[in-house]
């Protein structure tokens, strides 16, 4: 199965509060993912070229996906401020034997984070990472390279200056 289906599937699955599922935090949640990957092993989950445009990390591959695969439903919401907001569900079957054991506790560790996170602490949490924090806007974003440049810079000794 494709892997980026699974992981948006275990999210869909697993995440406490369906409701929050929008297209923005299921997109931010697997750039997370990819994020997460490329720190702690040196490769990303998913095949997508991240970009970090006007609103973060957004591509469209997560939506594209969703509306593709009858396993998804995307349904309009209004937000608590009376905005638009689409949710993505997943009715499909359980994919956890899709993901390894690492993929897994990977996914489970960004839904222990971010669970408890308003969407405003959500999106300063994912525009605090390294490569949106460290990159301009309209930028590619190649995760790999930037978690090894993130790891030698924090090899660096801290310089005092006097």
């Amino acid at each position: 199965m494709n892997q980026l289906r699974s992981i948006m599937a275990y999210f869909c699955i697993n995440y406490p509060h369906k409701s929050e599922l929008s297209k923005a935090r299921l997109t931010k949640l697997v750039y997370l993912t990819d994020w997460f990957s490329a720190l702690l092993d040196e490769h990303k989950a998913t095949n997508i070229d991240w970009v970090f445009n006007h609103y973060g990390p957004y591509v469209d591959d997560v939506s594209n996906l969703a509306q593709r695969d009858e396993d998804f439903s995307i349904v309009p919401e209004k937000t608590v401020y009376g905005g638009d907001k689409y949710v993505i569900s997943y009715s499909g079957d359980d994919v956890e034997s899709e993901l390894s054991d690492r993929e897994k506790a990977i996914l489970d560790a960004i839904i222990e984070k971010t669970e408890g996170m308003y969407f405003n602490d959500f999106i300063d949490y994912v525009y605090s990472t390294y490569p949106i924090s460290s990159n301009e806007r309209y930028t590619n974003l190649d995760l790999v390279a930037l978690a090894n440049r993130y790891k030698e810079e924090k090899k660096k000794p801290a310089t005092s200056s006097s």
